[in-house]
């Protein structure tokens, strides 16, 4: 029985670790514009010694990230704005990150995904049931405009790190 719950443990711990890194927070708040029902792994980054290293490493401090987001892509005030989302990422507290927004509706939309850090970021789209999937965006310090087509409803972004820690945020607008 020890081996059994000693693996339970291990696998949650694991799945921790893999969801740490996302604020999961919006870039704008939820006053400044309608937003779909979103669905994001949001627990904040393990408090592993080699995290908080990383912490370090980031090219903005983690308490500031949802601000360097509102200036690195478009934000509530923003024409069309339908929400967004930022975050951190490193191989010591999430290299792996889905983002779901469950009730955006189907249509065609513009979004901007912004990073920063000496990682590269891989950001494909899909609709929820990982339907028509996108070709992938690769960021490397650099912010990346890109339309997102859906026919149905909902979104989802995998977003994957390869390198140092790397901040990101997303911003999508609708088209007129």
């Amino acid at each position: 029985m020890s081996t059994r719950r000693a693996v339970t443990v291990g696998l949650i711990l694991m799945a921790g670790v893999a969801l740490a890194g996302c604020t999961g927070e919006p870039s704008g708040s939820a006053e400044e514009s309608p937003s779909p029902s979103a669905s994001a792994s949001s627990p904040a980054p393990s408090a592993t010694p080699d995290a908080e290293g990383d912490e370090a490493l980031l090219p903005v401090p983690v308490e500031e990230i949802a601000d360097w987001a509102k200036t690195a892509v478009p934000g509530g005030d923003a024409d069309g704005y339908v929400f967004g989302f930022s975050g951190w990422m490193s191989e010591n507290s999430s290299a792996n990150d889905v983002t779901t927004f469950t009730s955006l509706p189907a249509g065609s939309y513009q979004a901007q995904f912004a990073c920063r850090g000496d990682g590269t970021i891989t950001l494909v789209t899909s609709e929820l049931d990982e339907g028509a999937r996108s070709e992938p965006i690769v960021c490397t310090n650099e912010t990346i405009a890109f339309d997102v087509t859906t026919a149905r409803t909902g979104v989802r972004f995998e977003l994957a790190l390869e390198g140092a820690p790397t901040v990101h945020a997303m911003s999508l607008q609708r088209m007129s």
